[in-house]
């Protein structure tokens, strides 16, 4: 599931929008929570939970995340009932870490496969360049973490992915990769972000052939 929790962090998400004329974009964000509050006549008749461990009736907990540019003026106000909230970091969520350049690929890594401390990242997303956000157009290929004998890590890949609808809820289409590594797992990420690389390379010389017919 590496290379589906690479692209859960990467893909699906939606930035929030400026004005067009906003001169300084910066958002500054805040919370804001309310235990216990009642639910009036107005807010809906009362409803309950099947599970007995949710409060899920007339009182609730409640938060809003305030998303606020002093810029051009604009607030998206997002809130919802049963408050969860946990702070973490890039290396848990896979998502904010600087890309590093290997095989000549820029690797976009996701969170880890494993929830050890320091462990590093069990996936990552292949581009020909570096961006700010990826998307689906950017993705040449994907590397992902895997078990070999006695437990030692292994790596697989894929390369150039088409896009499918998702068959599921999932914010994002599904990659069906053109080319896999197959049985032959690869002992570190460099060797199969060279073997992505190589493998997009083939592709782009015999279109290039084929565009001047030869």
């Amino acid at each position: 599931m590496t290379v589906s929790d690479a692209l859960s962090a990467h893909l699906g998400w939606r930035s929030f929008g400026h004005r067009a004329d906003c001169a300084r974009p910066v958002w500054e964000v805040d919370q804001q929570s309310e235990a216990d509050r009642w639910r009036d006549r107005r807010g809906g008749p009362e409803h309950a939970c099947p599970n007995e461990d949710c409060g899920h009736s007339d009182r609730f907990d409640t938060v809003t995340v305030r998303v606020l540019c002093r810029s051009c003026g604009t607030v998206h106000l997002i809130s919802g009932e049963e408050r969860t909230s946990r702070t973490t970091t890039t290396a848990s969520t896979g998502y904010g870490q600087v890309p590093k350049k290997v095989g000549g690929l820029w690797l976009y890594p996701g969170p880890p496969l494993l929830d050890w401390h320091d462990a590093g990242p069990g996936g990552y997303l292949c581009s020909l360049e570096r961006v700010e956000r990826l998307a689906e157009k950017d993705i040449v290929g994907s590397i992902g973490e895997g078990r070999g004998a006695r437990g030692a890590t292994t790596w697989s890949a894929g390369a150039l992915p088409t896009w499918q609808p998702s068959a599921t809820t999932r914010p994002y289409p599904y990659p069906v990769f053109a080319k896999v590594s197959g049985d032959a797992p690869f002992k570190t990420v460099a060797a199969a972000a060279k073997w992505v690389k190589a493998e997009v390379d083939k592709t782009t010389a015999t279109e290039t052939k084929e565009e001047q017919g030869q």
